[in-house]
């Protein structure tokens, strides 16, 4: 093992444990695929299993995605401490197709998420500057869904996870792992203004690492993610307000509970405003949004800002969505 290998080794354990243990279950594999997505959500506290509403029901419940309206595509950008960022990428789309008298209520969506963090100095034995390295996650979402009843969607959501730890060796490559792993949904509508939702996460999922191209002591590894379940339940008295509460655990970790409240306001014939707090665990949250028409499409602008318990320092999400 040379002396960059080992250097690196180094500085993969030492980089990770600041950047995993941000979000829930931290000190396991796919870590970035648990920190909540989506400017709304964060702002709710990431209580959003049970009301999931738009693109972000891929992550959240896939089960709720039969029950959408229009067609919908957003972007979101997370900016956290230690120079750690994610990007979330995702379309979803109601689906009705007729077999003979028959019309069917689905749903489909389909996503990209991405964490990163660049410019990771290393070092050798005796401390001399290596390359600079980077780290990227990523995972791809496919979710389908559909209404077995009129007031319960089913849906199932597809993952394939990518990672590499970037210039790695005396060729400069990359140490690449790759997985998949699916999550299943069950969204109820059980009486007017309630929605309940139920999310098993990471089934089967787990990251495979194989070094045995790069150096002759390389091997193969799996690191299995925790399987994780969450229940939430959302209620919307008013058209103008709606309070959420989610219950997360897993196999790996204790209970931790989610809360979120919205308030919106019409400001106009076509824009609304809306204010959002939220506790996701010890984090606080909260932000706003503006939507507004333009054309044919329906532009949603969200801002959330969370205080982070355990990061040196806070984030803020942005997330831009189109309705058509």
């Amino acid at each position: 093992m040379n002396r960059r290998i080992f250097a690196v080794a180094c500085t993969i354990l030492l980089i990770s444990t600041p950047l995993l243990h941000a979000g829930t279950n931290g000190g396991f594999a796919g870590a970035f695929g648990r920190m909540g997505v989506g400017a709304r959500a964060k702002a709710l506290g990431d209580a959003f299993t049970g009301y999931a509403n738009g693109p972000e029901a891929i992550y959240f419940n896939p089960g709720a995605l039969p029950f959408l309206e229009t067609r919908e595509f957003s972007s979101a950008m997370s900016v956290m401490a230690l120079d750690r960022s994610m990007h979330f990428l995702s379309f979803a789309t109601p689906l009705h197709p007729k077999t003979g008298e028959i019309r069917a209520n689905a749903g489909f969506g389909a996503g990209w998420l991405h964490a990163g963090v660049g410019d990771i100095d290393s070092r050798g034995f005796d401390g001399e500057p290596l390359d600079m390295m980077s780290m990227s996650s990523n995972l791809f979402f496919f979710s389908f869904a559909n209404r077995f009843h009129p007031k319960v969607g089913i849906g199932i959501t597809a993952k394939v996870a990518y990672e590499t730890f970037g210039k790695i060796g005396n060729e400069g490559r990359s140490i690449n792992g790759n997985g998949f792993g699916l999550d299943f949904g069950v969204h109820v509508r059980p009486i007017d203004k309630l929605y309940v939702g139920a999310q098993v996460k990471d089934i089967a999922m787990k990251t495979t690492w194989n070094t045995t191209d790069y150096w002759s002591q390389g091997t193969s590894k799996t690191d299995k993610w925790p399987l994780q379940y969450r229940f939430g339940a959302a209620y919307q008295p008013a058209p103008y307000l709606l309070a959420l509460a989610d219950i997360e655990g897993s196999d790996k970790e204790d209970i931790r509970l989610h809360i979120g409240a919205e308030s919106m306001w019409q400001v106009g014939d076509k824009q609304s405003f809306a204010l959002r707090a939220g506790l996701s665990h010890e984090d606080i949250a909260f932000g706003f949004g503006l939507y507004f028409d333009f054309w044919k499409v329906t532009s949603k602008v969200d801002v959330a800002y969370v205080i982070e318990s355990i990061a040196p320092n806070d984030s803020q999400v942005l997330a831009w969505s189109v309705e058509f």
